[in-house]
C-alpha cells in the first residue's frame, strides 16, 4: 500500500511539475476573475482584478466536509477552502505582476522610439524586459495575454 502511494505521489507530481501549462490548465478550472472598480483617493477609479475559487468548487470543498465524519471533515473542508484563497491570492499577485511589467516595457519602448527608431535599441529593450518577466514569473502570462489579443 505504501509503495502503491508513493507511485501515486510520483505520478501527480511529474503531471503536474511537466510544463507551466498543466498548472494554467488547473488554475483556470479552479478560479475565476472578479474584477471590481475602486474609487482611489484622488477620485480617479481603478480596476483590480482578484482571482477567487469558483462557486461549484467551493460547493463541492464544503459538500465534501458535511458528508466526512463531522471533526475532521469540517476542518479539512475548511483548510482546503483556506489553501484555495491562497492560491488565488498569488494568482491575482502574478496577474498584477505582469500588467506592471508590460505597462513598464510599453513605456521603455515609447522612451526609446521617440529618441530614434535604431532597431538595435528596441531589441536589447526587447530582450531586458523579456528578462524580466521570466524572472518575475508573469512572462507566460503575459504571452497568454497577447494571444488573446
Amino acid at each position: 500500500m505504501k509503495t502503491a502511494i508513493e507511485i501515486g505521489f510520483l505520478a501527480s507530481t511529474i503531471f503536474i511539475l511537466s510544463g507551466c501549462g498543466t498548472l494554467e490548465n488547473i488554475s483556470d478550472k479552479l478560479y475565476t476573475a472578479e474584477v471590481t472598480t475602486e474609487i482611489g483617493a484622488d477620485g480617479i477609479p481603478h480596476n483590480v482584478t482578484n482571482y477567487v475559487a469558483r462557486p461549484n468548487v467551493k460547493a463541492t470543498v464544503a459538500l465534501g466536509g458535511q458528508i466526512a465524519p463531522q471533526p475532521i471533515g469540517g476542518f479539512v473542508s475548511s483548510a482546503v477552502l483556506g489553501l484555495l484563497s491562497i492560491f488565488g491570492l498569488v494568482k491575482s499577485r502574478q496577474f498584477k505582476r505582469a500588467a506592471v511589467d508590460a505597462v513598464e516595457f510599453g513605456q521603455a519602448v515609447k522612451a526609446e522610439l521617440s529618441k530614434s527608431d535604431l532597431k538595435e535599441q528596441l531589441q536589447s529593450i526587447k530582450n531586458s524586459q523579456k528578462i524580466l518577466q521570466k524572472s518575475n514569473g508573469t512572462f507566460g502570462i503575459i504571452r497568454n495575454i497577447l494571444n488573446k489579443i
